[in-house]
C-alpha cells in the first residue's frame, strides 16, 4: 500500500467562539482521488482551505508529504487549487493566464514554454491560447483553471466545487475529464462537492461530512452498501434510501416493524432489538419491487418518472412515501393500487435515537 501523503490529526477550526470543525482525523494515500462530500455548511470547503493555507488552523495539524504545514505559507506547500469561480484574469489571454504563476515563481522561459504546451495538450487548449476568458465557454474556462494548476506541477491538487457553475451536460463531460486527468498524472487529489453523484463516480475514497465531523469514509460502493449511520444512508444514493421509523414487534414468531396504519414491514430474522424498541428501517429504492396483487405491502402510485434506462416510482403507503427504482419499463400509472415487495436481505437498520447502524446476526 502507498504511504499516507496528507494527514489530519485532531484538526479543529473555530470562528470566534463557534467551533466548525471538530477533531478531524483522516489519512489520504499518495495518488488517491479523495472526495469530501456533504451538505452546505458541513465544513468541507473550510477543511480544503485549511489544507491550502487560506484558513488558519485553530488546533491539531495537517501534514503533506510528511511535513507539518500549519505555519508554512500557502505558496510553499506544493499545492494548486481550482476554484468554483475559475479565478482567471480577464485582461490576460489563456496563454498569459497559464504563464502567470510561473512568471511569479521566476521559472525559466524554456521550462515555462514546455509546461504550458504540455498542459495545453493534455487539456485540449491549443486553439484557445490567444483568446481572452470572455471569449470562452464555461467548460473552456474551467479547463484553463485546471491548466493553471497543472503547469505548477504541484504535489497536491485541490478542487473546490469546480463544476457548480456548469450546466448538466458540461458537468458530466468535465467530471470525466478531471478523472481522466488524475489517472494520467497519478496525482494526489482532494475534491470538494455537495453532489453525491460526483462523489460516487469520481472518488477512490469518499469522505462524508456532517456538521463539522466525518460521518464515514471509505470506497464509494462500501459506503453505499454499508452506511455506518442513517445520515450516510440518506445522503448517498439517488433517489434517496427509503427510511421508515417504527417499533419492533412480532408476527407469530417472525420479527416485524410496526409503522402505523396497520402496516408491518418484515425484518431480518437476525435482528437483535427486542419487541418495543424504536428503530429506522432503510431500504434502497432498487431493493423494492412491485409484486402480484396481495403479495406485499399495499400502496398507491403517486408519481411515475420514466428515465429511459430505468423507471422511478413514488408510492403512498399511508404515513410514508416509498421510492422504487426498476430496470423494467413498468406499466403503472398515477393512482394505481400496487403491492410492494421489499428485499429483506438488503435491509439496513438504524437506531432511531443515535442514527447508528444496528448489527444483524
Amino acid at each position: 500500500m502507498s504511504a499516507s501523503f496528507v494527514e489530519f490529526h485532531d484538526l479543529r477550526k473555530s470562528f470566534g467562539a463557534v467551533e466548525v470543525l471538530h477533531g478531524i482525523e483522516l489519512a489520504v494515500q499518495q495518488h488517491a482521488f479523495v472526495v469530501l462530500v456533504g451538505p452546505s455548511g458541513c465544513g468541507k470547503s473550510t477543511l480544503l482551505r485549511m489544507i491550502a493555507g487560506l484558513e488558519s488552523i485553530t488546533s491539531g495539524f495537517i501534514s503533506i508529504g510528511g511535513r507539518v504545514v500549519n505555519r508554512i505559507p500557502a505558496k510553499d506547500r506544493g499545492i494548486a487549487m481550482v476554484f468554483q469561480s475559475y479565478a482567471l484574469y480577464p485582461h490576460m489571454t489563456v496563454r498569459e493566464n497559464l504563464a502567470f504563476s510561473l512568471e511569479m515563481a521566476k521559472i525559466k522561459k524554456d521550462v515555462m514554454k514546455a509546461r504550458i504546451e504540455r498542459a495545453a495538450g493534455i487539456l485540449h487548449l491549443e486553439p484557445l491560447l490567444e483568446r481572452f476568458p470572455a471569449q470562452l465557454s464555461g467548460g473552456q474556462r474551467q479547463r484553463v483553471a485546471m491548466g493553471r494548476a497543472l503547469v505548477r506541477e504541484p504535489e497536491l491538487f485541490l478542487f473546490d466545487e469546480p463544476l457548480s457553475n456548469l450546466d448538466a451536460k458540461l458537468r458530466v463531460e468535465m467530471r470525466v475529464e478531471i478523472k481522466a486527468l488524475h489517472q494520467r498524472l497519478e496525482s494526489t487529489t482532494i475534491y470538494v462537492t455537495h453532489d453525491q453523484v460526483e462523489a460516487m463516480t469520481m472518488a477512490d475514497l469518499v469522505v462524508v461530512m456532517n456538521d463539522g465531523r466525518i460521518e464515514q469514509s471509505g470506497p464509494p460502493l462500501d459506503l453505499y452498501d454499508n452506511p455506518a449511520t442513517m445520515f450516510v444512508a440518506g445522503f448517498l444514493g439517488s433517489p434517496a434510501m427509503n427510511l421508515i421509523k417504527g417499533t419492533v414487534a412480532t408476527d407469530g414468531s417472525a420479527p416485524v416493524l410496526d409503522v402505523g396504519d396497520g402496516l408491518q414491514l418484515p425484518l431480518p430474522a437476525g435482528i437483535r432489538e427486542k419487541p418495543g424498541a424504536e428503530i429506522v428501517y432503510g431500504l434502497r429504492p432498487e431493493h423494492v419491487s412491485i409484486g402480484p396483487p396481495g403479495s406485499g405491502l399495499p400502496a398507491t402510485i403517486t408519481l411515475v418518472e420514466a428515465a429511459g434506462w430505468e423507471t422511478h416510482l413514488y408510492a403512498d403507503m399511508g404515513q410514508h412515501v416509498a421510492r422504487i427504482v426498476s430496470a423494467e419499463r413498468l406499466n403503472v400509472a398515477h393512482g394505481d393500487h400496487v403491492s410492494l415487495v421489499p428485499d429483506v436481505s438488503c435491509a439496513h437498520l438504524f437506531d432511531a435515537t443515535t442514527g447508528a447502524r444496528l448489527s444483524i446476526d
